[in-house]
């Protein structure tokens, strides 16, 4: 294998095209093969960045948020068409307006509409019920926030269309339901801890707070500005672990799950974290039951949506990956492509939120790169 046109792409990343820092590591039949950072940690330049960099995924953690749920369809705690009011009782009333009439639908929401974006939410986290949740309680649960949702509208029927949403949000909730657990602990104890990822979580502590990597909003007319390292309005209160946007990790952590799915759902030591057939569910289009499928993504037309994820539904665009390959990316630039037939697993993290060229002009080239670099 031969990476030296994979680091050179990565350093002129940095070096051309304005990238503050990123760095990227590549998993081949379950074990790293490659890893490369560029770039600055830190605003003042004086720490590079490192095996010990921590980034704030934002939306790359919605493929853990996904094998998290179908771990609990595949162990019979609930199935993909299982209401999510039998879960979440609240649901119940989740309601549509329909010709100014409230219309209640929350009997029709299932798992399944959760994992394909197609239950009916959207993405206004500063929805009035959330906004007085957070003044009464900032401290309420990932469950207590969830629950607030419905009592505003949904966007539409579930079932009906497409649309990226808070859906994977009330997927944590739905994962403590069925487990019993809060979603932090049980991402721990069935993802994290057994495949030996450490730095990644919810909640950084202050030691880890001062690794975190630099963030910065993109502005076309005043460059790169930097801001705060949070993930603002999606932290809707102090114990909230969002499972659209939560998780922080360094490359290597992140790494090490998206290595074991691409793996087939298993870690190179024999540590399974999902069965064959699951991790073959997410390499197919799932969205053709819906009224109005609806789907669209800065990939490219040439993927599908699988549960949580896009998925390559052909090569029609020159993709070098396989037919199959998932994966999803992160507001600030965040990464992740999984080919369990190729057995490729590519995690890339950079910290640059509004950035316009994320997948075509950043992804897709190192995407390709990689492959060649791979031979496969």
């Amino acid at each position: 294998m031969d990476f030296s046109a994979v680091k050179d792409y990565m350093d002129r990343l940095h070096s051309e095209k304005n990238v503050p820092g990123c760095d990227l590591m590549v998993y081949y039949e379950g074990n790293p093969v490659f890893y490369h950072a560029a770039g600055w940690a830190d605003d003042e330049k004086t720490v590079p960045v490192s095996g010990d960099t921590l980034y704030l995924l934002y939306s790359c953690t919605k493929p853990i948020t996904t094998v998290a749920a179908l771990q609990l369809v595949e162990r019979g705690k609930m199935t993909l068409d299982t209401p999510v009011m039998e879960l979440i009782p609240a649901m119940a009333d989740a309601y549509v307006v329909e010709n100014e009439e409230k219309v209640v639908v929350g009997h029709t929401m299932t798992v399944r509409h959760l994992l394909t974006m197609s239950a009916g939410f959207d993405y206004s986290v500063q929805m009035p019920p959330v906004l007085a949740l957070r003044e009464k309680n900032p401290d309420a649960t990932t469950r207590e926030m969830v629950e607030a949702f419905v009592q505003h509208p949904l966007a539409f029927r579930p079932g009906h269309r497409f649309e990226y949403s808070l859906c994977m949000d009330v997927t944590a909730a739905v994962v403590e339901a069925a487990s019993g657990m809060s979603f932090g602990d049980y991402l721990q104890a069935n993802i994290f801890d057994p495949l030996g990822m450490t730095d990644i979580g919810f909640f950084p502590n202050e030691a880890q707070q001062a690794r975190l990597i630099e963030q910065y909003a993109c502005n076309t007319e005043k460059g790169l500005i930097k801001i705060s390292k949070d993930i603002g309005a999606f932290l809707m209160s102090s114990r909230y672990e969002s499972g659209g946007a939560g998780l922080f990790a360094s490359t290597a952590a992140l790494g090490k799950f998206v290595g074991a799915i691409a793996n087939g759902g298993v870690s190179a030591d024999g540590v399974r974290i999902l069965g064959e057939d699951y991790v073959a569910m997410l390499q197919q289009h799932q969205l053709d039951f819906l009224v109005n499928p609806g789907f669209g993504c800065g990939a490219g037309p040439n993927y599908g949506y699988s549960f949580g994820m896009r998925t390559l539904k052909n090569q029609n665009g020159g993709e070098r990956s396989h037919v199959g390959e998932f994966g999803w990316d992160g507001a600030a630039g965040a990464y992740v492509a999984m080919d369990p037939d190729a057995k490729v697993g590519i995690t890339y993290c950079q910290q640059t939120k509004g950035w316009p060229v994320f997948y075509n002009g950043i992804h897709a080239p190192l995407r390709d790169l990689i492959y060649e670099a791979i031979g496969v």
